[in-house]
């Protein structure tokens, strides 16, 4: 079907005829179904014998619960001539602007960081104070490889985020790896001090360090929808940013981190930052459970990989989707696009009818695993802790796909999730 619609399409519209007859659309569209089909059923099988999976997950999955990102159209970097006109700059010769025109990411590295954090702070101010109040919640790519954890298949969940929602549902620690870290740890990592100042939002230092984040850093971001990355509709700051050093913590800071607090006052440097793993550091080497993890060499020890919401634009964790080709191992990509399968079939050995491509929102192809699984029922569990999207979206899988008598055990429960995260959303959004 395809090589007849390639052979047949006009190059030209004839007259004020459109280019393709309807009669081709239908064509496609039904090609388009039957692959998705043939890739569901594939998916599936590979599922049923698999015992060992890998799953890759990456922004994709958080965009989806309604974090905003940085990379694409309309994410945080936005206009990078708009983000270098916000920040701000803290020294005289023009060099830190240069830097950041060179390449706007220079501000998520230490190099940059330890002689200015603010643009860094300025970037994430929202998603500092979001993750720590629990601004958002998970979509139904969270909660999947619980699902597989559950039903005994998953070998690890190798999350790019560093979010941490998926801390809340995945119960085994051991097979959880945050190899870019995490924003609920709070460090002084540009000065070269290993122990963390804090692994817990809810410690007291974290809990000044908000405040610190909020009474010292602007909102470059507070023209935007609430929802696009504006926070000072919930946190006011200031219209000034002013860095945050460890002297600020007074005495909440342990005896141990003194001496970093005096170099960083003698140097008249800055290091206090979350955790998350800046683009000249290391990855991180241990699992959630606190345990050496080596996704690398674990990916050899799978049956399947799953590549969900992530581009595979380059990062260093990639590998492990790009190693499983040679491997002989299938992978199975959840994303809209074909980005990560075209960097698989560049890098990674892409074998059709071995690799599949299921195509369409992260929500939706998974119910299509879940229902196909025999698993559907399995999502319930986690209703309080879906995003009012994906509640939206479980919804109108089940009411199409749920036999009557499951129908009447879940959808009173579905409705009434819909209404309370719905007020709660409320509380962040208002009206919006």
């Amino acid at each position: 079907v395809r090589f007849f619609l390639s052979q047949t399409r006009p190059q030209k519209p004839l007259g004020d005829a459109p280019p393709w007859h309807p009669g081709w659309w239908f064509l496609l569209v039904t090609c388009e179904m039957a692959d998705y089909k043939a890739m569901l059923d594939t998916t599936v099988g590979h599922l049923r014998i698999a015992s060992r999976v890998m799953v890759l997950s990456g922004a994709g999955m958080s965009t989806a619960a309604g974090i905003p990102d940085f990379r694409s159209p309309g994410g945080l970097y936005g206009s990078t001539g708009t983000l270098l006109d916000r920040f701000t700059y803290l020294d005289t010769k023009g060099m830190e602007r240069r830097l950041l025109e060179a390449d706007v990411k220079n501000a998520l590295t230490n190099g940059f960081f330890v002689h200015n954090p603010l643009p860094y702070h300025e970037m994430r101010r929202g998603f500092i104070l979001g993750v720590a109040n629990g601004q958002w919640k998970l979509t139904l790519g969270h909660v999947l490889p619980e699902i597989l954890n559950r039903n005994s298949k998953l070998r690890l969940l190798a999350s790019q985020n560093i979010d941490g929602l998926d801390h809340r549902v995945m119960s085994d620690k051991t097979k959880l790896y945050n190899p870019h870290g995490l924003m609920s740890v709070l460090v002084t990592e540009p000065l070269g001090v290993r122990q963390p100042l804090c692994t817990d939002p809810q410690d007291p230092i974290y809990q000044r360090y908000m405040e610190l984040v909020q009474q010292n850093i602007k909102d470059i971001y507070a023209d935007r929808p609430k929802r696009k990355g504006c926070s000072s509709h919930l946190w006011p700051g200031p219209s000034k940013s002013t860095p945050i050093t460890l002297e600020m913590f007074d005495d909440l800071l342990p005896d141990k981190f003194a001496p970093a607090k005096k170099r960083e006052a003698s140097q008249g440097s800055y290091s206090v930052k979350p955790g998350s793993v800046n683009f000249d550091s290391q990855l991180w080497t241990t699992n959630a459970a606190g345990e050496p993890c080596n996704a690398f060499e674990i990916v050899g020890d799978c049956d399947l990989v799953l590549v969900m919401g992530t581009s595979l634009s380059g990062l260093t964790i990639d590998n492990v989707a790009h190693m499983a080709g040679p491997l002989g191992l299938p992978r199975v990509v959840f994303d809209y696009g074909r980005a990560p399968v075209e960097s698989l079939e560049e890098q990674g050995r892409w074998t059709p009818g071995r690799d599949c491509h299921l195509q369409g929102s992260l929500d939706e192809t998974v119910l299509d695993v879940l229902l196909a699984m025999e698993w559907l029922s399995q999502a319930f569990d986690f209703l309080d802790h879906l995003c009012l999207g994906s509640l939206h979206t479980l919804k109108g899988f089940a009411t199409k796909h749920l036999p009557s008598d499951d129908a009447k055990r879940y959808l009173p429960q579905l409705d009434l999730a819909i209404e309370k995260e719905t007020q709660r959303e409320h509380q962040f959004y208002g009206d919006e």
